[in-house]
């Protein structure tokens, strides 16, 4: 007799990528810069409840807000590399009304720090697949947390 298991989605289903993700909503305030570098009480931990597909970062507030892949403060201080991205307020680049970016990437957290003397704010969008988070590696290596002109990719 055949023995049938329920079907669990991997990083490499490409049909959970194919398809519309399922959205997922969130958004701070966030206080004002204390800390020049390195995580502080203006770094928030985003997890997402699946991988995502998509993630689009709207920053609402007065400030620059940093968006980086790991919670090593090197990645996202001036001292190894500044893996990070930085979006400006809004309304200052072009005179756009959001200032925002989109991530077309799995993962299954990221990190946004406001690195202003006011109060910062955002809005995140992530399309999400239905692949458990559980089965996301750890994001490291070149261009997230390594020195600059490290060329190792670990996946």
């Amino acid at each position: 007799m055949a023995v049938f298991e329920q079907y669990e989605p991997g990083l490499g289903s490409v049909g959970n990528y194919q398809v519309s993700g399922t959205p997922w909503i969130t958004g701070s305030i966030m206080a004002a810069s204390g800390n020049a570098s390195g995580l502080n009480s203006n770094t928030q931990h985003i997890q997402f409840p699946y991988v995502t597909k998509e993630v689009t970062v709207v920053n609402l507030g007065q400030t620059d807000i940093e968006i980086h892949l790991t919670n090593d403060a090197g990645a996202h201080g001036a001292t190894t590399g500044g893996h990070k991205f930085t979006i400006p307020p809004s309304g200052t680049v072009h005179g756009a009304p959001l200032a925002r970016q989109v991530f077309d990437m799995k993962t299954r957290e990221l990190f946004v720090t406001n690195k202003g003397s006011g109060a910062g704010a955002y809005q995140i969008y992530a399309s999400l697949t239905r692949i458990d988070r559980g089965r996301m590696f750890e994001l490291t290596g070149s261009g997230i947390n390594n020195e600059p002109g490290d060329t190792t990719i670990v996946p």
